[in-house]
């Protein structure tokens, strides 16, 4: 037994019809591509001009100039949102930092300092306490070069969070 469909239920495309998808790069529906694209296009369009573009998922859009000036020195990135100016995955610190800028571990008007970090690293080893294989992104060469930074820039003090 067949069941009639509602006059009011959602109609969907038929086989024959085809949904045009459009790239979010800012291309106009009639300049969208009409089949797929070889990889030297994804390669060209990787090297275009990525200012204003990220994913609604990068953590990198949270953070302020001031977290991106102090990676910067830390750890020589330069982080922007949607890509970092080296090849592969940004490091472990700065991935990090932007997640507690996303959560609201570290308030949007909130200054990073040496407290917080050293706070965040507590936290995080505390919750990963003999997990195998865990290591604290707030740990290491970069987490000294942070502290030092922050402490020769006046932040090594506790900011209170409103």
């Amino acid at each position: 037994m067949r069941i009639p469909s509602s006059p009011n239920a959602p109609t969907t495309p038929s086989t024959t019809e085809r949904l045009q998808l459009v790239p979010l790069t800012g291309t106009r529906p009639e300049e969208a591509p009409t089949r797929p694209q070889a990889p030297a296009r994804a390669a060209s369009v990787a090297s275009q001009d990525r200012t204003g573009r990220f994913s609604v998922l990068n953590d990198f859009r949270y953070l302020t100039d001031s977290d991106k000036h102090m990676l910067g020195e830390v750890t020589g990135e330069k982080i922007e949102p949607g890509f970092t100016d080296r090849p592969g995955s940004a490091s472990a610190f700065a991935l990090q930092l932007a997640l507690d800028r996303r959560t609201g571990n570290l308030a949007p008007n909130q200054e990073v300092t040496g407290v917080f970090l050293r706070n965040a690293a507590a936290d995080l080893d505390r919750q990963n306490a003999g997990r195998t294989g865990f290591r604290n992104p707030y740990s290491g060469e970069i987490m000294t070069k942070a502290l030092s930074w922050l402490d020769a820039h006046g932040r090594s003090r506790a900011d209170i969070r409103l």
